[in-house]
């Protein structure tokens, strides 16, 4: 079955909610299975559709269909933290999952650092896609964005975020666990104690230890998000 992907993407204020709810809206009364979610945490999808409520759970909304009762409109809003809870349990064991789920620095990570929102609005998508191409739920999927100055930052913005947990400077804080496994000699020991001396006094030593703890615990199933943020 063929799937189209429509995002609406730009600035505040011009329409992308009202046009991303016209399209889904239309598109379900000319027969098409729709599902549309916004990425906007503002409520302003459920509002143009008339919902209470929406959440990370795709929802019907009742009486659009096409005349000849074909086509089904449902949407929902995506939880960022949810989402990424999400993606953590399913590629890591129970016991390393609940490990990265407690760390301090995951769960500033995941519900307020930059890219992430964009970045777990991909996982969505992804996942939306993969349970429309195995039971047919839907062959049009609409995104409304959050405010932005181009297209490119919304679509650009979880390579940053893998990017960044992939780089340097996050690496090298596992030095210590990694080198370990191979030997690190002494002298190469010593200079990491120098750097991370540094760190502590800029950073905090608590800080610094949730950082190293949860790439450590991330570094097996680190593969799964690469992929994932190089796909979208």
């Amino acid at each position: 079955m063929s799937i189209t992907i429509i995002v609406c993407t730009g600035a505040g204020g011009v329409g992308k909610t009202t046009t991303a709810a016209a399209l889904a809206l239309r598109a379900a009364e000319q027969g098409r299975d729709v599902c549309v979610l916004t990425i906007d945490p503002a409520k302003r999808l459920a509002q143009a559709m008339g919902l209470s409520v929406l959440d990370n759970t795709p929802r019907r909304v009742e009486g659009v269909c096409g005349a000849d009762g074909k086509g089904s409109l449902h949407a929902m809003m995506l939880d960022m933290k949810r989402t990424f809870d999400e993606v953590v349990e399913e590629h890591a064991d129970p016991e390393r999952a609940q490990t990265i789920l407690d760390n301090p620095f995951y769960q500033a990570l995941s519900s307020s650092f930059a890219g992430t929102q964009e970045y777990m609005a991909m996982e969505k998508l992804g996942q939306l896609r993969a349970k429309a191409d195995e039971d047919g739920s839907w062959d049009l999927i609409i995104v409304d964005t959050p405010p932005s100055r181009s297209a490119l930052d919304f679509l650009d913005a979880p390579e940053r975020l893998g990017s960044f947990l992939d780089g340097r400077f996050i690496r090298i804080l596992t030095a210590p666990a990694r080198g370990a496994g191979r030997g690190i000699g002494k002298i190469a020991a010593f200079s990491f104690g120098l750097f991370t001396s540094v760190l502590n006094k800029i950073l905090g030593s608590q800080v610094l230890a949730d950082v190293g703890s949860f790439v450590a615990a991330i570094d097996t199933t680190f593969g799964g998000f690469r992929e994932r943020a190089d796909a979208t």
